[in-house]
C-alpha cells in the first residue's frame, strides 16, 4: 500500500454545525443552563412619585425661596447699627484682630453681607437640586434636606427667641422691612420642618428605599 505524498493532514470533522464544519461553539447546547434562561424584563419607567414625596418637594421648593429671599433683603438692608450690642463689640474685636488699620469695621460689615448673600444663593441652589433628586426618590437626598432643615429650623427658632427676647430689634430698616425678614425666617423654617415630616411618612419612606417602590428613571 503506498503512502500519498506530501504533508499530512487532519481528517476533517463531521457534526451538526453549518455546512458539516462541526462547530460545537455555536448554537444551543442541552448541557448549557444558560441557554434557555429568560430574558430579563426591561425595567419600567416609573409613574409620579406618591402624594407626601411630592408635598415634600413642593415645601423644600419654598423653604429655599422663603429662606433666599429673607436673606438677599436682610444683606440689602441690614446696618451695622442693627445688630445687638455683644454681636457689635465681638465685630469690632475680630475686626481690631486682623492687624489691618485700613479696614474699617463698616467696610467689613458690607463684605460679611455680601458673602452671605452668596452663601444663601449657594445653599438654595443646593435645597431646590436635593429636593429634585428627592422626588426622583434618591434616599440619600432625603438624608441631606434633614440636614438642611436642622439649620433652617434652628435659625428661626433662634429669630423667634430673639423676638420675644427684645433681641431682635427694628434697627435703621423699620419695623415694616423687619418684619418681613423674620417672616421669611421663620417661614423656611417651617416649611423645612413640615417637609422633613412628610418625607419620612411610610409613603415617601418606602419610595425613597432602594428596591421599595417605583422611581423615576433616573
Amino acid at each position: 500500500m503506498t503512502r500519498p505524498s506530501g504533508p499530512w493532514h487532519p481528517p476533517a470533522r463531521t457534526g451538526p454545525g453549518p455546512e458539516g464544519s462541526g462547530d460545537t461553539t455555536s448554537g444551543d447546547h442541552p448541557g448549557d443552563p444558560h441557554a434557555d434562561a429568560p430574558a430579563e424584563p426591561p425595567v419600567e419607567p416609573a409613574g409620579p412619585p406618591p402624594e407626601e414625596i411630592h408635598t415634600a418637594w413642593v415645601l423644600w421648593l419654598a423653604a429655599a425661596a422663603f429662606g433666599l429671599l429673607g436673606m438677599l433683603i436682610n444683606s440689602a438692608t441690614a446696618s451695622f447699627g442693627d445688630l445687638p450690642t455683644a454681636t457689635r463689640d465681638a465685630f469690632r474685636d475680630a475686626v481690631a484682630n486682623t492687624g489691618s488699620a485700613d479696614v474699617s469695621v463698616e467696610s467689613m460689615f458690607s463684605i460679611a453681607l455680601a458673602a452671605g448673600a452668596v452663601l444663601a444663593l449657594i445653599v438654595a441652589a443646593v435645597t431646590v437640586w436635593l429636593a429634585f433628586r428627592l422626588r426622583a426618590g434618591k434616599g440619600w437626598a432625603r438624608t441631606m434636606l434633614d440636614i438642611v432643615a436642622i439649620f433652617l429650623v434652628v435659625d428661626a427658632v433662634s429669630v423667634v427667641i430673639g423676638v420675644f427676647g427684645g433681641v431682635a430689634t427694628a434697627g435703621e430698616r423699620g419695623d415694616v422691612v423687619s418684619f418681613v425678614v423674620i417672616a421669611l425666617q421663620i417661614l423656611a423654617g417651617l416649611c423645612a420642618a413640615a417637609a422633613v415630616w412628610r418625607q419620612h411618612k411610610a409613603e415617601a419612606i418606602q419610595y425613597t428605599t432602594p428596591g421599595g417602590g417605583a422611581r423615576a428613571g433616573k
